[in-house]
């Protein structure tokens, strides 16, 4: 007779069924395992005489059942965020958390390997896409990067925008790179995606990209417009080249900068006035706007001014004074009115006109100060004219110097000499 094995210790004491079912007694189940686990299972393996049984869902895990196409509930959640330099913890509360996915009616499906393949294949031609629509442009010195947009640039420079659709794996036998006829860049690798600004600073081109983006007015002071209309020139922004000249040509710059802008961005309507007033005005040119203009322009500028003194000379020594009716021996009524006519000379075609159109324009410029600096007969019809007459003469003698030197094309004297 075989004697059962004794429960053991800490196993639970479970009662024999004592419900029957007429004299046959109903066999009951054997107790549940107080070992097993549904992943490891029981230690003592098939030799165990309980049952093994997983627990049902319903009973362990009826808080977090789900039922298809039902969210879940709503739990608390607790999030942690860096927020401010100071890296500050700040905790926060989500009591009314919701799943990002979409669990509306059956959910969203999963995707099939195919359209898996496709997406992955689709997202480095979108990243090359969106690559091509942009420029990067590299300093001088290699430590500022810039990335535009093409259309954005193109938009605004016919020029550049045949640069920036230029390739040299794509253009056809014999075409030209039109980067070579464009100063101010240099092509980076095979020059498609990446540009190099070569003869320009960072700082300049900060200044251009700054006026290029301004949807409204900016203020740049004299050097800022004279970078923004160089390079406006250079690159083909013909719109903001036009408004940079009329702004410069409100704002009374030097004789020296326009004749220096008339050359460097071929402002032909400048040029003349320019050397003119070089010539006229009360003073010669210093070592630095010799360096400027350069030795032959320079040298012309010099034959204007002594042609001038020369007449001065000639009619201090030949002409009877005492024939004047005007009779003036102040060196400020002349100055007064050559002041007069270098600002004439600040209106563009102004080196144009002939003699009797000087002297009328100096009679209707002089302003109400310069009026008062003259002396009395200087300052009377007759003295105003005569007075007049005499700058206006001085005017011709230095265009003739300067025509007979840069002929009449404009082309010419806007030459670097």
């Amino acid at each position: 007779m075989s004697t059962p094995n004794p429960r053991p210790e800490g196993a639970p004491n479970v009662e024999p069924d004592s419900k029957s079912s007429g004299s046959a007694r109903k066999a009951s189940r054997p107790p549940l395992c107080w070992k097993y686990q549904s992943i490891s299972g029981c230690p003592d393996g098939d030799r165990c005489r309980f049952a093994h049984i997983d627990p049902k869902p319903g009973k362990r895990l009826a808080a977090s059942s789900l039922q298809r196409g039902t969210p879940p509930t709503a739990t608390e959640v607790t999030t942690a965020s860096i927020s401010g330099a100071s890296g500050e913890l700040q905790v926060k509360n989500k009591s009314n958390w919701k799943p990002k996915k979409n669990w509306e009616g059956e959910g969203k499906g999963q995707l099939a390997p195919e359209a898996v393949r496709e997406q992955g294949l689709s997202q480095p031609t979108a990243a090359k896409s969106a690559n091509a629509k942009k420029i990067t442009i590299f300093s001088e010195d290699e430590e500022r990067t810039w990335t535009l947009e093409r259309g954005f640039l193109s938009k605004h420079s016919q020029l550049l925008g045949s640069v920036l659709s230029y390739s040299g794996k794509e253009a056809d036998a014999g075409v030209r790179d039109p980067l070579k006829s464009l100063s101010g860049f240099i092509r980076v690798g095979d020059g498609s995606g990446s540009l190099q600004l070569h003869g320009v600073k960072a700082v300049d081109f900060d200044v251009f990209l700054e006026g290029l983006r301004a949807t409204t007015e900016i203020e740049l002071n004299e050097e800022e417009l004279k970078v923004f209309l160089a390079l406006a020139s250079d690159w083909g922004f013909d719109d903001l080249r036009n408004r940079t000249i009329h702004t410069i040509e409100q704002l009374h710059f030097s004789p020296i900068d326009r004749a220096v802008l008339a050359r460097r961005c071929k402002i032909s309507k400048w040029i003349r006035e320019a050397l003119l007033s070089l010539a006229i005005g009360p003073d010669p040119l210093n070592a630095k706007e010799i360096q400027v203009l350069g030795a032959t322009t320079a040298a012309v500028v010099w034959r204007a001014r002594e042609a001038i003194f020369t007449r001065r000379q000639h009619i201090l020594t030949t002409i009877d004074h005492s024939k004047w009716q005007v009779k003036c021996h102040a060196v400020s009524c002349k100055h007064a009115l050559h002041t007069t006519l270098l600002r004439v000379l600040e209106k563009p075609g102004s080196a144009g006109e002939s003699g009797p159109d000087v002297i009328t324009l100096l009679k209707k410029e002089i302003s109400a100060d310069e009026k008062k600096g003259l002396c009395r007969n200087c300052a009377s019809y007759a003295g105003l004219r005569s007075m007049a007459r005499d700058v206006a003469e001085e005017f011709q003698v230095a265009k003739a110097v300067l025509e007979d030197t840069f002929g009449n094309e404009d082309t010419v004297w806007l030459e670097p000499a």
